[in-house]
This record gives structure tokens, C-alpha cells and sequence, in this order.
């Protein structure tokens, strides 16, 4: 702690005494909140990075489940052509009425599961925004100007006066965090509910790609992996 020096009988009449005193006192100040901040915000970008990476891998199993398979319509296609040969029939199939995509009508789960999802990287890319703008503010908050230092002690205390005035400390403490802790609340929800749904026979082909030396499926085992582990410690 810094003591409080005896006021002069006029300001200025110190020796400097006070000015070196504020100048310690205000860059302990401003130490404080940006290391704090910047270790945080470098945290939760590793945190949103991976969060994003797992949504975006199950949303590459899910969203497919939205629209009909078109291998489906391709098999109920070509079973209609063996039936007239094997008929001895040479007229047009009636493709409206054998297609399976003509009567294909997605579940509500497989909208909630995409939903959930959806709204989980959305929470990753917001959080992720947030946090980017906020390292930048850090930079911007800890450059000094020239001008002398009067004009640089002037410039801080507006900065300082602005942080204050738009709450910047408490939104990337206390809101930042919030979203990405609602995201890692939606993901393992959204993904337990996936596996009753998503075809189980993927999760068993997994392995097999990714120890033949497929990145991509070695990639999603480990995000599969990621989110198991996150249900089960729940």
C-alpha cells in the first residue's frame, strides 16, 4: 500500500511526489484488471473453440436428418424398373407415388436436436466475438500515447472513466462467462438425446476410419469422445 503524502501548500510545490504517487497507484490499478481479464478471455477462447468444434460435428450428423435421404428415392426407383421387367411391362413409373421423399416429414425431435444445437453454437460464436473484441479493448486500454506525460495521465483517466461508464469490466467478468456456461449446459443435452436418434451404426464406423488414418474421423471420434465425458460427469 502506498502512503499518503502531506499536501504542499501549493499543488505542484512537491517535487513530483504526488504525480509519482498517482502514476504507481494508477498502474496498479490498470494491472490488475487486464491481466485478470486477459487470462480469463484466453481461457474461454480455447473453451468456445472447442464447444463449437463438438457442435459443429454432431449439427454435420443432424441436419442431414432434416431432408429425406435421397438414396431411398434412388432404391424405390430402381425396384419399380426390376418389378415391370420382371413383369414384362416397357411404361413410364409413376414417380409420385413410390418416392419415399414425397411423403418424408422429419420428427419433432430431430427439429429440438437441431435446435439445441443451433442455439449451442450460436452461444460459441457469440461468446467467441465477445471475447476477441474484448482482448482488442485490452490492447487498445494499455497503449500509451505521446504527447507528454500530462496528455498520457489525461488519456488513461478517460479510458479508465469510459470502462467504467459502459460497465466493460462486468460484461466480460460476469455476462461473457454466463454464455459460454448456458452453451456447455445445451451441448450435452442436445448430444444425449442425438445418440437415441442419430444412426448408431456411425458411432461403431467411427473407430475404424479414424485408426485408418482419416483426420476428419479421427476429429469427430474425439469431439464424440468430448462430449460423453462431459455427460457422464455431470
Amino acid at each position: 500500500m502506498f502512503e499518503v503524502p502531506d499536501p504542499p501548500p501549493e499543488f505542484g510545490q512537491d517535487g513530483g511526489k504526488f504525480y509519482r504517487h498517482y502514476d504507481a497507484l494508477a498502474q496498479e490499478i490498470d494491472d490488475d484488471m487486464t491481466s485478470g481479464l486477459k487470462e480469463q478471455l484466453d481461457g474461454m477462447l480455447i473453451f468456445a473453440g472447442l464447444f463449437a468444434g463438438v457442435n459443429t460435428a454432431f449439427l454435420a450428423l443432424t441436419i442431414p436428418l432434416l431432408s429425406a435421404d435421397p438414396a431411398d428415392d434412388t432404391n424405390a426407383l430402381l425396384n419399380a424398373i426390376l418389378m415391370q421387367l420382371a413383369a414384362g411391362r416397357n411404361d413410364t413409373v409413376p414417380t409420385d407415388s413410390i418416392l419415399p421423399s414425397s411423403a418424408f416429414s422429419p420428427s419433432h425431435d430431430i427439429f429440438t436436436i437441431n435446435a439445441l444445437f443451433s442455439l449451442s453454437l450460436a452461444f460459441a460464436i457469440i461468446s467467441s466475438f465477445l471475447a476477441v473484441l474484448g482482448r482488442q479493448w485490452l490492447v487498445y486500454y494499455r497503449k500509451r500515447g505521446g504527447g507528454g506525460p500530462d496528455r498520457q495521465r489525461w488519456e488513461q483517466l478517460k479510458r479508465f472513466l469510459g470502462a467504467e461508464r459502459w460497465k466493460l469490466e462486468p460484461i466480460l467478468d460476469d455476462v461473457l462467462p454466463s454464455l459460454l456456461q448456458i452453451e456447455s449446459a445445451v451441448t450435452p443435452v442436445a448430444s444425449s438425446r442425438s445418440f437415441s436418434i442419430v444412426d448408431q451404426g456411425l458411432l461403431y464406423v467411427l473407430p475404424e476410419q479414424a485408426s485408418s488414418g482419416c483426420p476428419a474421423m479421427a476429429a469427430l471420434e474425439t469431439d464424440i469422445g468430448f462430449v460423453q465425458f462431459s455427460i457422464f460427469s455431470i
